[in-house]
């Protein structure tokens, strides 16, 4: 049951993040939202078809439409972004939304099942908060 909550949890930050970029009002935002999706979107999507293979490995085709639906999820979330209307209350709503959801799903699916998982909690640790540091490092960008 648990990669359907991650394939579930991950659509719903997708969506976000999605319609965070969809409310955005400049470029320069719009390639810094974008940057930031990108740094962690490959590490998401692997992580979830990891999670996936591991526990349908005989049924791909399942394991394939439930990427397919994480994979359509932010393209989703623009098209409702850029449909919505413009205040400044949404930005901070969706923009809020988007950063919650990517805090509950590392907090909560992530990182709980990996520091589970005996051998290499100093290599894991240690790229924890490297993640962290280029994460924070986008501020910088700004």
């Amino acid at each position: 049951m648990t990669p359907f909550v991650l394939m579930i949890a991950l659509s719903v930050h997708s969506l976000f993040e999605g319609i965070a970029v969809g409310i955005t009002h400049t470029l320069e935002d719009v390639w810094t939202l974008l940057l930031a999706i990108a740094l962690h979107k490959g590490a998401a999507a692997c992580s979830l078809g990891i999670s996936l293979v591991k526990t349908f490995p005989d049924d791909f085709a399942l394991c394939r439409w439930l990427v397919f639906t994480f994979a359509l999820a932010t393209p989703l979330g623009i098209i409702i972004g850029m449909n919505i209307p413009d205040s400044p209350v949404m930005d901070v709503v969706f923009n809020s939304l988007a950063a919650g959801t990517f805090l509950y799903i590392a907090c909560s699916e992530v990182i709980v099942e990996e520091f589970t998982i005996p051998g290499g909690r100093c290599w894991k640790f240690l790229f924890y908060l490297i993640g962290i540091a280029i994460i924070f490092s986008l501020w910088f960008l700004e």
